[in-house]
């Protein structure tokens, strides 16, 4: 890849890959370039204390855009940190590499953390017009059950094979009220044409499948990463303003032994070291740390619902990371209120 040195540059090298992907599609059927991927990520810290995942970073001529350099892959990483709070890894990397590298810099950074999608956000284009929805990614892997009892559910659709299959339908519909959503798929249109076709992902990646033009590329993501932002923004004055919990919703029944053995001593994806504090048939009360950020946090989980509380200046990340998490993982869908309040919906 050649050296990108502005932010117009970037923007020229993706144009060349979507027109590539359009002609090969026309011609062949199917795109058989890199697609772009991005990754929404939620921070806690300035740039030169996060580093970059593949060599250093290297300032574009845009205000809070960045390149890496200085590795066995450079200019693969493209970084706006225009937002406070979010932002955006953009990259052609393939996608196994990339979420790699992603993982590796969020996992090893403190302070660093994915942005963690709702359902609501995962379905934000539904209320505009020129979008349809194409897919739907559904998930429970029930990760607190043994394996001879795990009652696991994953499913990918997408539409148009409905019609073809009775019922299916209605079942789509079912598990969608009952099971997590870890991806959706949208397709936006302008005269009867498909100029944008994206998947979005629970842990705040997307994959640009098909796209026109760079600028609506941007501009849908940069969207995604303004409502992320504003929902922290929210849940962080809730918080400090009436110094509550998080109550956070389940509609499947956890294993309450098993939840206690896998959030002890650091264990499990939710990245929270907790210390069992009280015990009871229908309840356990937890106080810890999030790993994120080293931050205190006190979590109180019963059979279908958890309570969780960030005093003082805590990231408040933890509550989709948790719910979104949680959910996948054995919770079913999950619903965050605060004082009655839904946030990061």
């Amino acid at each position: 890849m050649g050296r990108i040195q502005t932010l117009q540059g970037l923007k020229e090298m993706l144009q060349a890959g979507f027109e590539d992907n359009e002609a090969i599609l026309a011609r062949y059927g199917q795109t058989r370039l890199t697609q772009l991927k991005a990754y929404l990520l939620e921070t806690n810290y300035p740039l030169d204390e996060v580093g970059c995942p593949l060599g250093a970073w290297s300032s574009l001529d845009a205000d809070g855009w960045y390149v890496n350099r200085g590795s066995p892959s450079p200019n693969t990483l493209f970084l706006d940190t225009t937002r406070e709070r979010v932002w955006i890894l953009y990259t052609l990397l393939d996608a196994t590499e990339a979420d790699a590298v992603t993982d590796g810099w969020v996992k090893h950074i403190k302070g660093l953390d994915r942005c963690w999608l709702s359902r609501s956000h995962l379905l934000h284009y539904d209320v505009k017009e020129p979008w349809q929805q194409r897919g739907l990614g559904l998930k429970f892997s029930d990760g607190l059950a043994s394996d001879d009892e795990a009652g696991r559910f994953s499913l990918k659709a997408w539409y148009g094979a409905t019609e073809k299959i009775p019922g299916l339908a209605e079942v789509l519909n079912t598990a969608k009220e009952s099971f997590a959503i870890y991806s959706t798929r949208w397709q936006k249109l302008k005269e009867g044409s498909v100029t944008l076709a994206v998947e979005w992902y629970s842990n705040g990646k997307v994959t640009i499948n098909r796209a026109t033009d760079v600028d609506e590329v941007m501009l849908s993501i940069s969207d995604m990463a303004n409502l992320y932002e504003d929902a922290l923004a929210e849940a962080t004055g809730l918080r400090d303003d009436g110094l509550g919990a998080f109550e956070l919703n389940f509609t499947q029944n956890i294993d309450l032994e098993a939840f206690s053995k896998t959030v002890a001593m650091g264990r499990g994806r939710m990245n929270l070291w907790l210390i069992e504090t009280e015990t009871e048939p229908d309840f356990r009360r937890f106080k810890g740390v999030d790993l994120h950020t080293w931050d205190r946090v006190f979590l109180d989980v019963g059979s279908d619902f958890a309570y969780l509380t960030i005093p003082g200046k805590g990231c408040v990340n933890a509550a989709p990371r948790i719910a979104t998490i949680q959910g996948e993982d054995n919770a079913g869908r999950t619903s965050i209120f605060f004082d009655g309040v839904e946030v990061f919906g």
